[in-house]
Parts: C-alpha cells; structure tokens; sequence
C-alpha cells in the first residue's frame, strides 16, 4: 500500500486507522487485548477520532469520575462499549459526593461516573453505571450516542443533558431507583434534559422508574426535545425514608422554559403509577407537540397544560386519581382524546398487566410487546408497545 494512498484514505475518513482499545478491572497492561487497561480513563487518554474502546466483562470502581472532554469527528466518532455482550458495570460509590451532606453543593467535575463536557462525537453502547453522583453527565457535549444505557441506585439523575448539547440520541434507556439524599429528593429523576438549549435531542424507547423525584424533566431547556416510547412509572415515592421529603412524582415534567419557549415533541409515551401528574408542562409556554399517549392511575390528573398552546390528539387520560382526568388552559388544542369521547375506566383497555412491559427487552434492545393500556375497541388512540405508530 502506497504512503500516497495511506494519506488519501486518512483524509476521507477523518482519521488515521482506528485502533481497538482494551481495558479489564483487572488489567495492568496498555491498552492491548492481551494486556489490556486497568483503567477507563487511561483508555479515553489514549483514544482519538475512529477508536473502539472495549470493555472486558466485570465491575470498575473509580475514584475519580471519568473525564470526556475531547472529541471524535463525524466520520469517526469514538466508541466506548462492552465487549461483544460481557456485562460491564460503572460502580461510583467510590467516588467524591457520594453522597455529600444534606444541602451541601455538588462541584461540576464531579457529576457523574461518566462526565462529558465538550466532548463531542462519541457512541455508548451496552453500560450499566451505579451508586454515582449523576450516572452519566454530558453537559455542552453535542453528536453523541448512547444504546442500551443503564442506570440505576445513582445519588442524583440517572442520565442528565445540559448546557449547549445538540443532536444527542439516547435509545433503550433504562434509569430506576435513582435517588436525592443531598436534597431529600428533590432532584434526581430518571433522565433530564436541563438549563440549556440545542436542537435535535433525542429520547425513544426508554424506560424510566421509581426515581425519587420526576421520571423525566425538561426543566429549561430553551429547544425542542423529542420523546418516542418513553415509559415512566412509579416515580415521586419515599422509598428511601428522606425526611422532608421533596420528590414532585410526576411521569413527565415538559418545562418550565420562558425565553424562548420550547416546542417539545411527546409522542407514544406511557406515564402511570406516578406520586402526582402524567404529564405537566410545568409553566412552559411553548407549543408541545402530545400525540397518542397514556396517562393512567396517577396520584393527580393525567395532563396538566396550565401554560402552553400545545396540541394534543389521540391521548389517554384515565383511572387517575384527580376528579378531573386533565387541566387545560384555553389556548390548548385538544381532538380525539379520551376526555372527550364518553366514560373510559379499566375495563375499557385489553389489559392493566404491566408485567411484560417491565420485563427483560428483547434481543433487538426494544421493551416488550404487550396489551398494556390498549383499548379493547382497536382505536388508534393512547400508546402501544406494540408497533410503531
């Protein structure tokens, strides 16, 4: 091969020839597959634009939080992901602040055990992370990608987005049981996206459970978010015995954003068993996009559009606990929705069997199928794990 056509190639791809980065719990070596890494960081220092980190099978404990802070390219983004299908866990109990005291600040570098600030360009894929302040923070981090995350028992949100962040995808998301003890609870919700701005931000097909405050929270963030087959559950309980607890408990919190106002997209998502609301927009003024989702048995109403000038067609509010299924202001367009189509109760839908949607995903990485909160009628309204529609 001429050094001629070594360049050329370099050229289009955006890198040299990408290299395969190997790391072990147990690992002293390099970075090779026969002496692979001890350390993440070690690996993320070495790696540049195209390079596959790979993670042997076990349970890493840092003592400090792993730094992202450069970038692949477009062409070559840097990968970090496990080893064919070992199972890789991130413990962060090890880690500073977790927790710290009551009401005590948390620095920025140390949120997270995966930490990313302007770094941009990466993929994640098949990671579980735990016990860490944040599990995964990505703040002014833009053309990541992030497949088959989990995240859960963490002392602040499971996965947050903030800052400057763009064109992100997160897909088959699993955040549970992530708690708040520096704030009672105040604070740590399944996934959020906050305090920023930045277009083409994805969710779709996540699940997001019994956190300690909000299943998700777009609290202001100034650009439009897309949800696809998002599913939030139990969120807003005391689990952890926090005195003063200050969980809010509901499934999805779409704001509160003022300048300019955010055009969120909800599409397909189910939120039931929350503490309080389905779905709020929590003073967002914008106008969000809420078609065919579910709102069932939470503690307060199903959707409560207090502020915006949202549409919303083909949703699903019943069973909830409020004596009204939803609050509406005026400048919210409402057609086909349950609330407006006669009496809808338990035995309106084929089942209230959550089991399987909570069960293993399947081997594509999608949650499974089922007759969950589908209306016996067949009509083509609320969410369905069923297809895509």
């Amino acid at each position: 091969m001429s050094k001629t056509f070594v360049v050329a190639l370099a050229a289009l791809t955006g890198s040299s020839f990408a290299k395969d980065i190997y790391v072990s719990p147990s690992g002293t070596g390099t970075g090779s597959s026969t002496a692979p890494y001890g350390s993440i960081q070690s690996a993320v220092n070495a790696a540049v634009a195209g390079d596959n980190i790979l993670l042997r099978a076990g349970t890493y404990k840092p003592t400090s939080n792993i730094q992202i802070t450069k970038s692949g390219s477009r062409t070559a983004p840097i990968t970090i992901r496990s080893f064919g299908k070992e199972k890789v866990i991130l413990d962060g109990e090890s880690l500073p602040g977790t927790p710290y005291g009551l009401d005590e600040s948390l620095p920025n570098k140390e949120r997270g055990i995966l930490h990313i600030e302007k770094g941009n360009y990466w993929k994640f894929y098949n990671l579980e992370l735990i016990n860490g302040p944040y599990g995964i923070y990505a703040r002014d981090a833009s053309h990541n990608y992030y497949e088959l995350i989990t995240t859960h028992d963490n002392y602040e949100t499971g996965f947050q987005l903030e800052g400057a962040s763009s064109n992100n995808t997160v897909l088959y998301l699993d955040s549970y049981r992530n708690r708040d003890p520096r704030k009672n609870g105040e604070s740590a919700d399944g996934f959020a996206c906050k305090s920023g701005q930045g277009e083409g931000n994805v969710l779709r097909n996540a699940r997001l459970w019994d956190n300690v405050d909000d299943g998700l929270d777009l609290f202001m963030f100034g650009s439009p978010v897309t949800l696809e087959e998002v599913y939030a559950w139990g969120n807003g309980f005391n689990r952890w015995g926090f005195s003063g607890f200050n969980g809010d408990g509901n499934g999805f919190k779409l704001g509160i954003t003022d300048n300019p106002p955010a055009n969120h997209i909800v599409r397909n998502s189910m939120a039931f068993s929350n503490a309080k609301k389905g779905f709020i927009d929590n003073g967002n003024p914008g106008a969000l996009t809420m078609e065919r989702n579910t709102a069932w048995n939470n503690g307060d109403v199903g959707f409560n559009f207090r502020s915006s000038s949202s549409s919303l067609k083909s949703n699903i509010a019943a069973v909830n606990k409020a004596t009204a299924q939803v609050t509406l202001v005026s400048t919210v367009k409402a057609s086909g929705n349950s609330w407006q189509s006669g009496t809808w109760s338990n035995s309106t839908f084929q089942s209230v069997d959550p089991s399987k949607l909570k069960g293993a995903r399947g081997s594509d990485g999608r949650v499974p199928a089922s007759d969950f909160l589908i209306p016996k009628t067949g009509a083509a309204i609320g969410a369905t794990t069923k297809a895509d529609v």
